[in-house]
């Protein structure tokens, strides 16, 4: 083997990884960085507004939490295992991975949750029309995107799931006719492909909004 290439273990379950980091600090550093530079990366692209500390810091719980609890199923590292066993770069790209990405995001979020409401703006000195004008700036700087805040990221992807959940409840014939339609399909096209006149997919398409938006209120109570 190239002694430039990287050390693989095989790796089947929590226990054996532990053992393995232990055993080779080289070999947990190397994992630990790989995962919190390709974590980070993703969450402050999704998040940016959110400081980097607050992102690492999100990265440190989860893999603290992961350590500690050890939930994750075996069967995660078997997913892609080379035959030679995982290099550790390769392990923090795999389903851990994603499995500490998922942790960092929800870790993220509660963070944001507990602190959102105690940043309180505080006003400049009462300059008159300046202190106006200084307003306007702060709210011009204000991000549109649902994304740039966890937690409003959080309700978004929400409310999108449960939306989601309640097409998929339709019956099939409304859920057929709502599908090509949110595929941007022309409602012509949609009467000509599913044999009906177009008076019948803009009533079908009335009654799949109707009861979805319902359902979507129903799971937001």
């Amino acid at each position: 083997m190239n002694t430039l290439d990287p050390k693989r273990y095989v790796i089947n379950n929590v226990d054996a990884l532990l053992r393995i980091m232990h055993a080779d600090p080289r070999y947990a550093l190397d994992f630990r960085n790989k995962a919190e530079q390709h974590i980070t990366l993703k969450l402050r692209k999704k998040f940016f507004n959110t400081s980097p500390d607050g992102v690492i810091d999100a990265f440190n719980s989860a893999l603290l939490k992961f350590l500690q609890t050890r939930t994750f199923r075996d069967e995660g590292f078997l997913h892609g295992q080379p035959a030679e066993g995982w290099a550790a770069h390769e392990l923090a790209l795999s389903k851990l991975g994603g499995y500490l990405y998922r942790g960092s995001l929800h870790e993220l979020i509660q963070a944001h949750r507990r602190t959102r409401h105690e940043v309180q703006w505080k006003a400049p000195p009462d300059d008159g029309a300046d202190a106006a004008s200084a307003f306007d700036e702060a709210e011009d700087l204000g991000d549109p995107s649902p994304f740039a805040d966890p937690a409003r990221a959080y309700e978004h992807l929400s409310v999108v799931k449960r939306m989601r959940d309640c097409l998929n409840k339709l019956s099939d014939t409304l859920r057929a006719t709502m599908f090509l339609y949110l595929d941007e399909m022309p409602m012509e096209q949609i009467a000509k492909l599913q044999d009906l006149h177009v008076p019948t997919v803009k009533s079908r398409l009335h009654a799949a909004r109707k009861l979805v938006a319902e359902c979507t209120r129903k799971g937001m109570d």
